[in-house]
């Protein structure tokens, strides 16, 4: 069944994208990273090998890693949508719909966005449910917890 979850945060996106991430790599998830600009990619990129002493995530980005050791890495960052390493998971940071043009060749998204643009993220919640996206949860970031909540 595909998939979505969003969170809408308060917080830094980095330091959320790299706690799902890690979650995601836990479960065995290959995962596109999608980035606004190359500036993002570098210091997304760089996060992911530093957040944590204890989490070590493969990932990698066209600066970082040649195109064909990308199977390698269970994390590809970019700022396009591409198949290096046979993603199946795309995360990525309320990005336009326009810019998914291939999100029916994923199983899962995760749609962090800054929760002031909520009317935004309902927007692509509607975009998802129309490619078959069958399965949503939405969590919202209140002070230092979290609270399901909805985009309807």
């Amino acid at each position: 069944m595909r998939s979505t979850v969003f969170y809408g945060i308060t917080s830094e996106f980095w330091q959320i994208a790299c706690k799902v991430t890690e979650k995601m790599y836990d479960t065995g998830e290959r995962m596109l990273f999608l980035c606004d600009n190359d500036d993002s990619v570098s210091f997304c990129s760089s996060k992911l090998w530093t957040f944590s002493k204890l989490a070590f995530i493969p990932s990698g980005s066209k600066r970082t890693v040649l195109t064909d050791d990308a199977k390698f890495c269970n994390v590809w960052v970019s700022t396009r949508v591409e198949f290096c390493n046979a993603p199946t998971c795309l995360l990525h940071n309320g990005l336009g719909v326009s810019r998914l043009a291939d999100i029916d060749k994923f199983d899962k998204v995760i749609d962090i966005f800054d929760i002031e643009l909520i009317e935004a993220a309902k927007v692509r919640a509607s975009f998802y449910s129309a490619a078959s996206f069958e399965n949503s949860k939405i969590w919202l970031q209140e002070g230092g917890s979290w609270k399901p909540g909805s985009l309807s």
